[in-house]
């Protein structure tokens, strides 16, 4: 019973070790230098993120199938698909493998920690609760995985934002049309392998192959799940049917986006302040105690034990 407790203690700190500890994706360092390695060197494309290198089924895909068939994946499952999205992860086909790989994983691992237990000789209760648990980490890792690929993504395009929109207000003051700087914007940060260029390009290409402007930046606010670029789609609007400035509007919402962070980041200042106390009081505090105070405590009780001596 003991052994089962370690290895699910074991198997918990590991989960929560590394959904905290795993490094995530740099921000304005990352920026800074895809800058200076576009100035000094030759622009290559990023290529998108995915799940898979060729046409060819793979196995997760052949997982999927088992247990949903090859039809369209269902409603509830395929709302997957934004998370996956804003992770990098496009395409019909990275919703069938990830719910593929959710499985197998699930699976394996519940079936390891079977064998596992019966190898030990444990109790039936043993057996099943090492299983399930072992089946519920291995399910969940992959959303685990993305959750935090995604969240890294949407706070990177957030920071990306106030930079994104004065290159877009210099190319609209510059004589471009919307359009035009959208795409030389897109085209721009997609060489430095920012997401929000990869998401602009995108965007572009459906306003090229007929779709509306502001249907098009919808669908772009929708996938990238940023506040921040709603507000700037709606903005836009606005602006366009009551006939402003755009090159203005814009560089007016970019300063706001920019006070905005500079805002946030006050916040996040004054929240670690806070975030301090429990660290202090729980695990500074006490060895700062035991370090002054235990010399003497050990003194005061062998003067205690021995009062003549």
């Amino acid at each position: 019973m003991e052994t089962l407790i370690a290895i699910a203690v074991f198997g918990v700190v590991g989960a929560i070790m590394y959904l905290v500890l795993a490094p995530k994706a740099p921000i304005a360092e990352d920026m800074i230098q895809r800058r200076l390695e576009t100035i000094s060197g030759p622009r290559t494309s990023a290529a998108p993120v995915r799940l898979y290198d060729n046409e060819e089924e793979t196995f997760w895909e052949r997982v999927a199938d088992f247990f949903f068939g090859s039809k369209e994946m269902p409603d509830k499952l395929s709302k997957a698909g934004v998370q996956l999205h804003q992770a990098g992860y496009r395409g019909i086909r990275a919703i069938r493998i990830y719910w593929g790989l959710r499985i197998f994983l699930g699976l394996a691992l519940a079936l390891t920690g079977l064998l596992l237990s019966f190898s030990l000789n444990a109790s039936m209760q043993d057996v099943l609760l090492l299983g399930g648990a072992a089946g519920a980490l291995g399910y969940m890792l992959p959303y685990l995985t993305v959750f935090r690929k995604a969240k890294s993504r949407v706070l990177a395009m957030r920071e990306a934002l106030p930079d994104t929109l004065d290159l877009i207000v210099v190319c609209v003051e510059a004589g471009m049309g919307v359009d035009a700087a959208l795409n030389r914007v897109g085209n721009e940060q997609n060489s430095q392998k920012l997401a929000i260029g990869e998401e602009l390009l995108l965007a572009t290409q459906e306003m090229q192959a007929g779709a509306r402007r502001k249907d098009a930046l919808i669908r772009l606010a929708e996938r990238c799940g940023v506040d921040e670029i709603r507000g700037l789609v709606t903005f836009l609007t606005q602006t366009e049917e009551l006939g402003g400035s755009i090159a203005r509007s814009l560089r007016i919402y970019a300063e706001t986006m920019r006070d905005k962070r500079s805002q946030s980041a006050e916040e996040a200042a004054r929240k670690a302040v806070i975030k301090l106390i429990f660290p202090l009081v729980f695990f500074i505090l006490p060895a700062i105690f035991i370090i002054l105070l235990g010399p003497a405590g050990l003194q005061i009780m062998k003067a205690l034990a021995d009062p003549t001596g």
